[in-house]
């Protein structure tokens, strides 16, 4: 995935969670694990 991709998936993470992920935190959620894991702790 390029970077657009993956602005674009952060986005759409953020809307449909209702959450906010700073660009720092986004540039550690390497796998879909990462993800999970910071969507449940947030």
């Amino acid at each position: 995935a390029d970077s657009l991709d993956l602005v674009e998936l952060i986005m759409s993470m953020e809307e449909e969670f209702d959450i906010d992920i700073p660009d720092e935190e986004a540039e550690k959620l390497v796998t879909v694990k990462d993800a999970f894991d910071f969507i449940n702790a947030h």
